[in-house]
């Protein structure tokens, strides 16, 4: 185990070296969803040699550049449950889904609390690859606060619009109708005082590089990107 800056831990010496998700693993990918647990059993080997093994070496290689790049305290741990989320779907909140995801959805996470820490996503299917930062927001007066304040409100408006820049920026996680009150329903920030959870996201087409090491490159350009938006949560919430 090797302990990183912040206190970061990333089990390289637990891991393969990185060099891409081979074919195989993305057709895999391409048709897990819709499948059952038949056909995740008989194709589990493929699963773990293409799939699973290589996603940690990702998440390890991704992580370790990411805590010198864009902040040392990021976390990555590469396991199931740790940076690599599950492949299966939770039936139980959603029964009409297919067993198993179409997709891998790794996390990078900077806080104590993981399920409501700012994070820094990567979501790898077989035509995308999806980027994004965000946050759950525990403390919704907090949020509120900061999104009303022209200063800090406007900085993140500003790391957003940045972020929107060349690509077609999906900002999600608005849950209300209405602007909460006390605040009028003409703020200048009315669409963030709206939202539960926040999301600045955005799809590219997988590039050649995914089948080698310098994927990790693609995807740290990319979520370098993201850091603006990434240090304000960090920061305020």
């Amino acid at each position: 185990m090797n302990i990183g800056r912040g206190g970061v831990r990333y089990f390289l010496g637990m891991v393969d070296r990185f060099d891409g998700f081979p074919p195989d693993g993305l057709q895999f990918l391409q048709h897990l969803g819709g499948r059952d647990k038949a056909w995740f059993d008989t194709n589990r080997a493929t699963y773990t040699a293409a799939v699973a093994e290589p996603a940690k070496a990702f998440v390890a290689a991704l992580g370790e550049r990411l805590q010198t790049d864009v902040s040392a305290d990021l976390v990555a741990l590469p396991k199931a449950n740790g940076s690599i989320a599950p492949i299966n779907n939770d039936l139980r909140f959603a029964p009409d889904k297919s067993p198993y995801k179409d997709h891998l959805l790794l996390k990078f996470w900077e806080g104590a609390n993981k399920k409501v820490a700012p994070t820094l996503y990567v979501r790898l299917s077989a035509s995308e690859v999806g980027y994004a930062t965000g946050a759950m927001l525990s403390d919704l007066d907090r949020w509120r606060e900061l999104i009303d304040d022209a200063a800090t409100g406007g900085a993140l408006v500003d790391a957003i619009d940045a972020l929107r820049q060349g690509r077609e920026l999906d900002v999600a996680g608005e849950a209300y109708k209405q602007v909460p009150k006390p605040y009028p329903q003409d703020h200048p920030r009315a669409a963030l005082l709206r939202h539960k959870t926040f999301q600045a996201r955005w799809s590219e087409p997988v590039p050649s590089s995914v089948h080698d090491a310098a994927f990790v490159d693609h995807c740290v350009e990319r979520l370098q990107l993201c850091a603006p938006i990434h240090r304000w949560l960090v920061t305020h919430l």
